[in-house]
């Protein structure tokens, strides 16, 4: 199996049957990811407990790599600590902006959506979901949005 047909069967897998996906009433932390251009508009939540994800879920409506993204990026966000989640974000932009780039140990998973990176369109729908997550973390993190 190539490294397109991977990608192709990953996104369609998550599309059909996306992880931690639904609402998290109990959430301490909220951000939204909006692409008003392609329509993808969908909410991360998170439990913190100290300095620890410890439950995420996502919802809303999104194309297939947003979709696909969210879900292994909730998945690889729990029991995660807050302040690895930036670099983390640094890490799958570096992977999605070098095509012959190794896979990153940390990302996991979503080293699965490096394909995207060849379609620059693409690669803010596969951004979105850590968009929205840093924004939920903005203020544990002491940032700003």
């Amino acid at each position: 199996m190539t490294l397109d047909q991977l990608y192709q069967q990953r996104i369609l897998e998550h599309n059909k049957d996306p992880q931690h996906f639904g609402p998290l009433p109990e959430a301490t932390h909220r951000g939204r990811g909006l692409d008003a251009l392609c329509g993808d508009d969908i909410e991360v939540a998170l439990i913190v407990q100290g300095e620890r994800v410890v439950d995420a879920q996502f919802s809303g409506e999104a194309c297939a790599v947003t979709k696909a993204s969210a879900s292994m990026l909730m998945s690889w966000l729990i029991g995660r600590s807050i302040t690895d989640i930036p670099e983390a974000y640094e890490a799958f932009r570096a992977l999605l902006a070098n095509p012959e780039a190794r896979a990153n140990e940390l990302l996991g998973e979503l080293n699965d959506l490096q394909p995207v990176g060849a379609f620059p369109a693409r690669r803010g729908n596969a951004c979105l979901p850590w968009q929205a997550t840093l924004e939920a973390l903005a203020p544990a993190l002491g940032k700003s949005v």
